[in-house]
């Protein structure tokens, strides 16, 4: 996301080919934050506390982007979200894909009893299971305490928003992002077989066909195919899960906000 900011501001500042290969670099890069993005899902204490630290993070970008465009004339337009704010619909979009797969159906659970009932002379004891009991879900995610239709009338609910913000806002990365984030769902989700084989052959078909339909329709070549290469990378390097201090992690959410105001700062002054 650095690379990608970087570049944005330093356009037509640096060379056209450092400015690619920043590009270049934040495309590959892509890939370790939808991982990212899944880990923190799955393992915050809270999920409403990690949405509202992500939309601080995006708020706190743009109003950076925005300020810069104001105060600096010659400051590149925002025409578009930064990357926080896919992220952002992306943490959504998981939390309605959980509700549809983690609340399984009412399930009866059978006892068989060591003497036989007294009225009914049956030795069986059943004893209905709510779904929302059963369920699978991420330790830090809260739901509403709704029956179980009207939670997957949610999840849907949420599914088609994500989809329309996705398609209809100016947002950066968006398709190919919110892909990459459901793939690495997925695979944390589902322990199947040549699962890994399976996640690339369908991202690699997703990236050509993202590819060919943006020459089909612009006229130029979307270059975020490579984040192919560091779907690839996400998936062969290990993933060594180490314990890290809160106040280091949670910081991470106003790194990238501060290195938005450097650059344009710096931008600003060699212009």
């Amino acid at each position: 996301m650095i690379c990608g900011t970087v570049a944005f501001f330093f356009d037509g500042i640096l060379p056209s080919c450092v400015i690619f290969a920043l590009s270049i670099i934040g495309y590959i890069s892509m890939p370790f934050f939808a991982q990212a993005l899944v880990e923190g899902f799955f393992l915050t204490r809270s999920t409403n506390k990690y949405f509202m630290r992500l939309a601080f993070c995006a708020y706190l970008t743009q109003a950076v982007y925005l300020l810069s465009f104001i105060l600096w004339e010659k400051s590149p337009r925002p025409e578009r979200f930064n990357i926080v704010f896919t992220w952002l619909i992306a943490l959504i979009l998981l939390y309605g894909v959980e509700l549809l797969v983690s609340l399984p159906r009412d399930r009866i659970a059978s006892l068989n009893l060591l003497q036989p009932n007294q009225s009914t002379h049956s030795t069986r004891f059943d004893v209905i299971v709510p779904g929302e009991e059963a369920n699978n879900l991420p330790k830090g995610m809260t739901i509403p305490k709704w029956p179980r239709a009207s939670l997957h009338g949610l999840a849907i609910v949420l599914f088609a928003l994500c989809m329309t913000l996705i398609t209809f806002l100016p947002l950066t990365m968006s398709l190919m992002s919110v892909m990459c984030t459901l793939i690495f769902y997925f695979l944390h989700r589902w322990k199947i077989d040549n699962r890994v084989l399976v996640a690339t052959v369908f991202y690699s078909a997703f990236a050509a066909c993202y590819t060919y339909i943006h020459f089909r329709m612009s006229g130029t070549i979307s270059w975020q195919a490579f984040s192919l290469i560091g779907f690839l990378l996400c998936l062969l390097l290990p993933n060594k899960k180490r314990k890290r201090p809160k106040m280091l992690y949670r910081s991470l959410y106003l790194l990238y906000p501060l290195v938005a105001g450097i650059c344009a700062l710096v931008a600003s002054l060699v212009s």
